[in-house]
């Protein structure tokens, strides 16, 4: 399965510790491999094809929600 950098702009984060809370139910949504969680919002790489409605639920549960989602373009190494 492909892996996918996705960018997620998220509402909702006002406090330090609300970014601990979104990197703790990141870890909850499958496929999800790692996730950088700042005040701005998440950097989240992924195996396969994200559950949207498994992500929205997981950050429902910390308190924010998903202002914009961006994937990034996958880009192959040129030899």
């Amino acid at each position: 399965m492909p892996r996918q950098r996705i960018h997620v702009q998220l509402d909702g984060l006002v406090a330090v510790h609300a970014v601990r809370a979104v990197w703790t139910a990141l870890g909850a949504v499958p496929g999800v491999l790692s996730a950088d969680v700042s005040m701005q919002g998440a950097t989240i790489e992924v195996e396969g094809v994200l559950d949207r409605a498994a992500l929205d639920a997981a950050l429902a549960m910390a308190g924010v929600s998903v202002r914009a989602l961006r994937v990034e373009a996958r880009v192959l190494p040129i030899l």
